[in-house]
């Protein structure tokens, strides 16, 4: 039976593969598009150079392992002869804060950018104010992840709703 924590855990590893796999796949589809979008507006001329479209792509191919590692090994999509209903969250609570320690680090990167009237764009306001939203996201499901009230089943918390 899925507990309260679990639900909102499956809601977050959804949310945030769904993320990193849209970022990757950008980043690997179209990587000269990608190296724009982190240039500042001064450099918005310059032609991408090798290193940068191969840091780029590489970058993109690893968004996409850790959104697979995301939802591989915290059940969020059940292994063969499991559920998950049923199944144990053992590496959600890790999972969870690797994707905040990410989410910190890339939004304080983004911001970097975001500060400076010559390196500003957009690109820099969504990565800041993205990683705002899943540093919060975060936070909130690992409190619940750690809450013991959480436990309780879904049917029983629906139950005193009604």
């Amino acid at each position: 039976m899925p507990t309260v924590n679990s639900a909102i855990f499956h809601a977050y590893a959804y949310g945030t593969a769904f993320w990193y796999s849209l970022r990757g796949l950008c980043r690997i589809y179209d990587p000269v598009m990608v190296v724009g979008w982190f240039r500042p507006p001064s450099q918005a001329n310059l032609a991408p150079n090798d290193l940068e479209l191969y840091n780029v792509r590489n970058d993109g191919w690893c968004l996409i392992t850790l959104a697979l590692i995301l939802v591989g090994f915290t059940n969020a999509v059940p292994a063969a002869g499991t559920s998950k209903a049923s199944g144990a969250l053992p590496y959600a609570k890790a999972v969870v804060a690797a994707t905040l320690f990410h989410s910190i680090t890339t939004g304080i990167g983004a911001y970097q950018h975001y500060k400076l009237d010559s390196h500003y764009n957009t690109s820099m306001a969504i990565g800041v104010w993205g990683n705002v939203w899943l540093t919060l996201a975060g936070v909130v499901t690992l409190a619940s992840l750690l809450s013991p009230a959480a436990e309780r089943s879904l049917e029983e918390v629906t139950k005193k709703v009604r």
